[in-house]
């Protein structure tokens, strides 16, 4: 196992440096995921949420991942924010986190990057 590259220690650097709403910030696109799978299985099973913010009752956060940024040609600091979800408990979700910044949610392994 290699050092850690400058892209991974900054990614390190933000993703302790998150803020305390990050929850917050991060609901659009986490509400847009949930909503993707309510729409392809069908609204009985995931039926609308009362308030955005209850997305996060149904997800449970496990861990920080930064990959290793040369073996996924990464050219800026990129860490994911791994967690479980009861609307894809096979799957998963992820946060992808680049430059500090939320930019895309998906089923772990599934992101476009």
């Amino acid at each position: 196992m290699g050092e850690l590259s400058s892209l991974q220690r900054e990614a390190i650097r933000q993703a302790l440096a998150l803020p305390l709403d990050v929850l917050r910030i991060t609901t659009p696109l986490v509400l847009q995921n949930y909503d993707v799978y309510r729409d392809m299985i069908g609204d009985e099973s995931m039926p609308l949420l009362a308030n955005p913010i209850q997305v996060w009752d149904q997800v449970t956060f496990s861990y920080i991942y930064v990959p290793p940024h040369v073996e996924y040609d990464l050219d800026i600091a990129t860490f994911k924010l791994i967690a479980e979800c009861d609307w894809e408990p096979e799957h998963g979700l992820e946060v992808r986190f680049c430059n500090g910044v939320a930019d895309d949610v998906d089923q772990i392994g599934e992101t476009g990057r």
